[in-house]
């Protein structure tokens, strides 16, 4: 549905889809600033939104989409079927019951609703698209404002609302609400661009971006600002290119992890020896050597959904007690291995090979929501890769929203001024 531009006596009625978009853009900022807890809820409202217009809509466009993408990337939803299907079904030889089952009830709302509430956003068209563009801009703004001012103030915001929580706790809570809002800085940057911002809003980004990436000891923000931004830049000349490489680097990342993951460690160990090690990565590195270890014993199948949690045999390491490995491997495709096996690690690869392609068709053409797409994916894939759990709903919520907001920016530059000039016309 294409919404024409405001004449002087008129009133633009704006679509429904606009409203969830624009609502979503900036609920995402909120919960992401405020700590990634909610996160998950801003995309299920998303969701049940577009689910209930979707179905009620004159001409039920949600039916009419749903039977489009599967006639047009019907293997790739396929394999994403197969493999939600294979991670769900560990749940039943999961040695963690219910934290199995618990997880099962995430992932599976956010596996139904994630898709509708990206295809509410989607669908805007015309100056709606302009709307709710400036609604991520203002999501991303509101939450890495908040960080800052969480940064700069010792977390008083959080002290005051849970005095309980010591500060490392906290910083690790904020460490993740950064990465899930970083993940859309190029998005919100390339936004400020084909609108024809002024400069000094998008130096205000850049400046608030860069420096919430080294706040809250999370380095691997900084990382992957660095890299995502490299990755975006290349993107600009070579788009097929680049997103070949982020979807097929990222696949074989999870393919190979077991030999990966452990040769890294080694390595660290080797370059880092005793105390030169810092903690945070020692203990990751252990991790991933543990992880081998278990992923060796069942690499087939797997030990069950939520049985990462489950090895929590006590061990000293830099003078403290740690669970061997701490909830997960602090890796995801190692968790993917450790829990859902060689089958669940070869369903996630070829899922993520064929979205590759998928990507390559839709955005190829486009080089700046290709170059928005590829710098947010090299930082979460980064993020996720090497520090986070597989099933965390806020990555996957960050993730959707990375592609519902890059498909806006699939417009040349003159889109927006064409909009101005002919509501002034």
């Amino acid at each position: 549905m294409s919404a024409a531009p405001l004449g002087h006596n008129s009133v633009r009625r704006m679509d429904p889809r606009a409203k969830i978009a624009g609502a979503f853009g900036i609920a995402f900022g909120f919960f992401a600033g405020t700590g990634v807890s909610g996160l998950a809820m801003s995309l299920g409202i998303a969701g049940l939104w577009g689910l209930i217009y979707g179905l009620s809509a004159q001409g039920k466009p949600l039916d009419q989409a749903f039977v489009k993408a599967l006639k047009k990337h019907g293997e790739t939803w396929l394999c994403l079927f197969l493999f939600a299907l294979w991670v769900l079904s560990t749940s039943l030889w999961s040695p963690a019951p219910a934290l199995a089952e618990e997880t099962v009830r995430r992932l599976a709302a956010v596996c139904v609703l994630a898709p509708i509430g990206i295809w509410a956003v989607c669908a805007c068209r015309g100056e709606d698209r302009l709307l709710a563009q400036r609604a991520i801009i203002a999501g991303v703004f509101l939450s890495l404002g908040i960080q800052a001012s969480e940064a700069i103030s010792h977390y008083a915001m959080n002290r005051f609302a849970s005095p309980e929580k010591e500060p490392l706790e906290i910083a690790g809570d904020m460490g993740r609400a950064a990465s899930a809002t970083l993940t859309l800085f190029w998005v919100a940057y390339a936004c400020l661009y084909q609108q024809m911002s002024d400069a000094r809003i998008r130096f205000a980004l850049v400046g608030l971006a860069i420096f919430v990436s080294l706040q809250f000891g999370t380095d691997i923000n900084a990382v992957g600002m660095v890299l995502g931004t490299i990755a975006a830049v290349f993107a600009l000349s070579f788009p097929r290119t680049a997103l070949a490489l982020v979807s097929g680097g990222a696949a074989t990342l999870i393919a190979a992890a077991p030999l990966i993951y452990p040769t890294l460690a080694n390595l660290a160990f080797k370059l880092l020896p005793g105390d030169k090690m810092p903690l945070s990565y020692g203990r990751r590195a252990q991790m991933w050597e543990t992880a081998s270890g278990y992923i060796a014993q069942k690499p087939l199948t797997g030990w069950g959904l939520g049985a990462g949690s489950t090895f929590d045999t006590p061990i000293m390491y830099g003078g403290f007690e740690w669970p061997i490995i701490q909830l997960h491997p602090h890796a995801a495709p190692m968790h993917i291995w450790l829990e859902t096996g060689g089958i669940g690690a070869l369903l996630a690869s070829v899922t993520i090979v064929l979205a590759g392609g998928v990507a390559i068709r839709v955005f190829g053409r486009h080089r700046i929501a290709a170059s928005a797409l590829v710098g947010g994916l090299t930082f979460l894939a980064l993020n996720w890769g090497f520090s986070h759990s597989a099933w965390r709903e806020w990555v996957w919520t960050s993730f959707a929203a990375l592609i519902a907001f890059s498909f806006m920016l699939r417009n040349s530059r003159r889109w927006a001024s064409t909009l101005r000039a002919r509501r002034v016309d």
